[in-house]
């Protein structure tokens, strides 16, 4: 499916600004909530959203349209996978250290753009693949407190290794999404967005409630108690997810996930401009080189 021109750029922009809020909103909740609670957060309370968008998209679908087998397949992988990732990522954390688990998992980028070429046939250009390279040497700039150097030279940490497990996990899920929105054929653009986001958040909300159910179902109880500080992540998730998928729906996830890296930059240019707070040389660099890649990937990719 070719490109729809370049409204994935604003879905995009979008939908990591909603997930700066999301994150921030999400933090607050470990107050009361355990990592693996706060993140089934942000799938329970997203999908009575996604249902009701979905179902009304439903009724309303044209004849026209027609859902291919392989949707299924692809959104309940890309759903599965999202909560694997998750899982390795936190874990990544408590392993040993944070920001060594964060910089391997940014191996997402790269991890993306090869897997949309081996499993979707959507392969980057020349520069395309020279620009998701240079964005992950700047993320990872970006994300080694300690130095890169640091980072590179702790790659048998078992924070590295599962960090690079969530990277790729995630990565499969942006492939899952693009592969499963792409499956509606004769469809519009907001109608493949509402059936896949309904699909996936549906898988995420039961398998994730599922596993907590089994591992720690007080987690449940908590969050229905604080239901109330609950609901604007949901809101923000579902409002996030909806802007990759039909952003993922317009242009390659391979594009589109390296666009979503300048959400780490936005992160920084505040932490800069309204917390004034100071940084080294390293961040200012890391800035520019995502910046740099991601023109490269979106102009020549």
């Amino acid at each position: 499916m070719r490109s729809g021109g370049l409204i994935w750029i604003p879905l995009t922009l979008a939908a990591t600004a909603a997930q700066v809020l999301r994150t921030a909103r999400q933090h607050e909740l470990r107050q009361f909530l355990s990592a693996s609670g706060a993140a089934y957060v942000r799938f329970l309370f997203a999908w009575p959203f996604a249902l009701l968008l979905g179902l009304g998209t439903w009724l309303r679908m044209f004849d026209g349209a027609a859902i291919q087998r392989s949707f299924w397949l692809w959104s309940v992988t890309a759903g599965v996978v999202q909560i694997i990732g998750t899982v390795l990522l936190l874990r990544s954390f408590r392993a040993r250290d944070f920001a060594i688990g964060t910089v391997y998992s940014k191996a997402e980028v790269i991890l993306v753009a090869i897997g949309s070429a081996v499993f979707l046939n959507e392969p980057l250009r020349g520069l395309g693949w020279v620009g998701v390279a240079v964005v992950l040497v700047g993320v990872a700039l970006l994300t080694a407190t300690s130095g890169i150097e640091a980072a590179l030279q702790r790659w048998g940490d078992p924070a590295a290794w599962l960090g690079i497990g969530a990277g790729l996990f995630f990565a499969l899920s942006a492939v899952g999404i693009r592969g499963a929105a792409t499956s509606i054929t004769g469809a519009t653009l907001w109608e493949r967005t509402s059936l896949t986001l309904l699909v996936i958040l549906s898988c995420q909300a039961l398998f994730h409630g599922a596993y907590l159910a089994v591992t720690d179902c007080n987690q449940l109880a908590v969050i229905w108690k604080h239901r109330s500080e609950c609901l604007p992540v949901g809101l923000l998730s579902f409002a996030g997810t909806t802007g990759w998928i039909a952003a993922m729906a317009v242009a390659t996830a391979a594009k589109v996930r390296a666009l979503g890296q300048v959400e780490i930059v936005l992160v920084f240019l505040i932490s800069v401009i309204r917390l004034r707070e100071h940084h080294p040389l390293r961040d200012y660099l890391g800035s520019g080189l995502v910046l740099m890649g991601v023109l490269l990937v979106v102009i020549l990719g």
